[in-house]
């Protein structure tokens, strides 16, 4: 079935939750776990675990080191996992690293994005299908600036 169910992107269902941190928590301080988390309150502070799932209420100030990582809420730091997928209510300000990103449609992503590997993808239902996608990154490609000893030329 994978990560595109009817539930949605990256949703869980919630028995396989391993803990949770209610909208009404607020947490100071560096979380590390193992299973998955589901973070609807405010962290401040690092996170570092397995699989995380950020909620539409849950907010992040602090770097998320984790193997997967649903993002629905916001984010301020350093994104440094292997999945990310970030649905439309999702927003990320900082720099990404991952190998395998998904961005829904409406998602915000500010900042340096790094990719460890070529999996990066569109999500379907998103506003391009992956032809127009290809069109418009050769476009672009075509369109850069060469640059010839440290000038750029056109």
């Amino acid at each position: 079935m994978g990560f595109f169910s009817r539930q949605g992107i990256g949703e869980a269902k919630p028995e396989t939750i391993t803990s949770v941190i209610g909208a009404d928590m607020q947490l100071a301080g560096d979380i590390s776990f193992k299973g998955k988390l589901r973070l609807d309150g405010k962290a401040e502070g690092n996170i570092r675990g397995e699989y995380l799932i950020l909620g539409e209420s849950g907010t992040i100030s602090g770097d998320v080191v984790v193997s997967t990582f649903v993002c629905s809420g916001r984010v301020e730091g350093t994104v440094n996992v292997q999945k990310l997928y970030v649905v439309k209510s999702g927003f990320i300000e900082g720099k990404v690293e991952t190998m395998d990103l998904a961005v829904e449609s409406g998602a915000v992503l500010n900042g340096e994005i790094k990719s460890r590997s070529q999996e990066l993808r569109l999500v379907p239902g998103s506003s391009a299908t992956e032809e127009d996608w290809d069109v418009r990154m050769k476009e672009a490609a075509a369109q850069a600036p060469v640059k010839k000893k440290g000038i750029a030329a056109k």
